[in-house]
């Protein structure tokens, strides 16, 4: 059984070093479609072996082991930080990933680290399983569909050298690295894992090599360091506890107070890598690399990491203090950045912004710990990884051909691309149109917070109708500029013809994605995510598994309407054409409007940010001191729990 854990692990890896060293365009092109047609194949292999429902622990096989195996790629990735370091004048990142070896070469060569028990290396159940198929088929689309990306990326940015065997090697080691990271029931493997994500995330955003983007890969660098040496200090700890390298074991039940610094450690390093405030700006930066970069770190990989360790973690640290703690860390997080996605004007940043909003949902879950919550993070995590993946590579696409991530130029847009915009539609609907996964999810949550006494509960509920109304605000105002239409020019006609036939592939593939698990939610919900929900807090109600009929035959009706009418409007080329409507006041030809008392002001159209009633920025720094109050409120927490 574990050969075929080590190949879906091993295979994205060598396809990486195979990359590396291919110049040639056409032959790169069919590598990177094989390979991810492997990947694809062996998770969703992998899913129908191990995917009966039954939790299945195992070991190398062979009878091989890793003898000294993780300390070896510790030493690796820690000579690779601190180069890198030395030659950037950066020595946070070194400091803190030599404080991490320090702790693996104290455990190895002094005999500390204890023997887990035969056969239980890895661990595969029904959440290994989703995030292996989302690993594996949204990662791959989204390889397939960087081929058609970068040159058009590298067409449209002449100035920055073309490093593509890099960075599609890079791309199949993230995979690899993800696909161990979430099937390992060893800690000190796991952390391994997360850390080699961390170096491909750290090389992907600084692609360009520009001062700008080297910059924000170092923030990312530094604040993944900083939640790996947390994951470093709580393998320390767990040293001494009777089965706690095993993470089963670990999570099997309510935590002890001895267990709690640890558990502690382990959620900041969770909360760290979902881009939980106060560190949030590391994955903001992703968005200034290349889209197939913020679509992996943002939708399917990178980011999931994080979460799910904290949804593994659920069972240990739910209806205690400590769980209380991560659950407001992620709703207000949620909040914070909601409301500044709502001022922001650039495109990619509301995504991520958005992003980081969603994994906040999932944080709150999996801290308050139960069965509803905990089938709510998962629904939201399969829902936004195709939903948002889809959306960061739609957007990728308009960018390279109309140079900007302005959501104001976004203007028309199915005027200018009607079949863009309409993978466009499908991918907001699927984030934010009722009833679908995540607005479905939403609501289970708010019958779950209701159950909650005391002042929590009510926080919670305020939390997320604040923060959900807010959503509401920016999705609708993308939705517009969408659906907005004008006479456009012969020559605006052609550029949708030049988008390539693999962003074609990957972008209907992810719709489509989309479509069928909106129309198999009862399904999806009855005999994956339901039954895994149960058995992590087994003997409650089942009621919530159940998903209507009716309403699932008005989701896919409500998931289809939008884009079949907006294709059927775009072809008819139906559409009204209107003046200004200045309340009477006369308007000039060039838009400025005569007001009272002699003055004037120029009409635009155009979406409104909130300007001179919210300040962006300084809501950001607000929720990150919030927030980063909680974690040192949570980690005292933890630490206080043992005393």
């Amino acid at each position: 059984m574990g050969s075929l854990i080590v190949f879906i692990v091993a295979f994205p890896v060598l396809a990486g070093g195979l990359l590396l060293g291919v110049r040639n365009g056409k032959l790169r092109n069919v590598i990177v479609v094989l390979a991810g047609l492997v990947v694809a194949g062996a998770s969703i292999a992998t899913a129908v072996t191990f995917g009966n429902g039954n939790a299945v622990f195992f070991d190398l096989p062979n009878g091989l082991t890793m003898g000294r195996s993780l300390l070896v790629v510790e030493i690796a990735i820690a000579a690779f930080v601190v180069a890198v370091g030395i030659q950037n004048r950066r020595i946070l990142a070194p400091i803190l990933v030599l404080g991490q070896l320090a702790i693996s070469l104290y455990l190895e060569l002094a005999g500390k680290m204890p023997e887990l028990e035969p056969g239980r290396l890895f661990w595969f159940d029904r959440l290994s399983m989703i995030m292996v198929l989302i690993i594996g088929i949204v990662g791959t689309l989204i390889c397939v569909h960087s081929l058609g990306y970068m040159r058009g990326f590298h067409r449209s940015s002449p100035m920055i050298k073309g490093r593509r065997t890099i960075f599609f090697a890079l791309l199949f080691v993230f995979l690899g690295a993800m696909f161990g990271l979430v099937v390992s029931n060893y800690l000190p493997l796991m952390q391994v894992f997360w850390e080699i994500t961390t170096i491909c995330s750290f090389l992907l955003i600084g692609y360009t090599r520009t001062k700008e983007t080297t910059g924000y890969a170092f923030d990312a660098l530094n604040m993944n360091m900083l939640g790996g040496l947390g994951f470093s200090i709580a393998i320390l700890m767990l040293t001494g506890q009777p089965g706690g390298l095993d993470l089963a074991k670990l999570t099997a039940g309510p935590a002890t107070a001895a267990l709690m610094p640890a558990l502690a450690l382990l959620c900041l390093a969770g909360l760290t890598k979902a881009a939980q405030m106060p560190f949030s700006s590391w994955l903001l930066g992703a968005m200034y690399a290349p889209s197939p970069t913020s679509a992996l770190l943002h939708s399917s990989t990178m980011v999931k990491a994080g979460v799910f360790l904290l949804l593994r973690l659920s069972p240990a640290i739910g209806g205690s203090n400590l769980g209380m703690m991560v659950a407001f860390t992620g709703m207000l997080t949620f909040l914070f950045v909601s409301l500044v996605g709502v001022t922001e004007q650039n495109t990619k940043k509301v995504l991520a912004y958005s992003t980081i909003g969603s994994l906040g949902l999932i944080v709150g879950c999996a801290g308050l710990g139960s069965p509803e919550l905990v089938w709510v993070g998962v629904m939201i995590i399969i829902f936004h990884a195709l939903a948002k993946g889809l959306l960061f590579l739609v957007v990728g696409t308009i960018e390279n051909r109309f140079y900007t991530k302005d959501m104001e130029n976004f203007d028309a847009l199915l005027s200018r691309l009607p079949k863009v915009s309409v993978l466009a539609l499908i991918g907001i609907a699927g984030m934010f149109i009722a009833p679908f996964g995540v607005v479905v999810a939403k609501w289970t949550a708010i019958r779950a917070f209701l159950d909650i006494p005391g002042w929590q509960g009510a926080a919670l509920l305020v939390i997320m109708a604040f923060g959900s109304s807010l959503t509401i605000f920016y999705w609708g105002k993308l939705l517009i500029k969408v659906l907005a239409m004008r006479p456009v020019t012969e020559h605006e006609r052609t550029i949708e013809k030049r988008v390539s036939r693999f962003e074609w592939l990957s972008e209907t593939s992810l719709a489509l994605g989309v479509i069928v698990v909106t129309c198999f939610l009862g399904v999806i919900s009855e005999q994956v995510v339901g039954p895994y929900a149960l058995a992590t807090f087994p003997g409650t109600s089942q009621s919530f598994l159940h998903v209507d009929p009716v309403m699932l035959a008005t989701m896919v009706a409500a998931l289809l309407f939008l884009p079949a009418l907006a294709l059927w409007a775009a072809r008819h080329e139906r559409y009204d054409l209107a003046d200004f409507y200045a309340a009477g006041r006369p308007v000039t030809s060039g838009g400025v409007m005569g007001m009272a008392l002699g003055g004037s002001r120029t009409v635009s159209l155009r979406n409104y940010y909130l300007e001179g009633v919210v300040n962006g920025r300084l809501a950001f720094r607000a929720g990150s001191i919030v927030c980063g109050t909680l974690l040192v409120a949570l980690v005292a927490t933890g630490i206080g729990a043992r005393w």
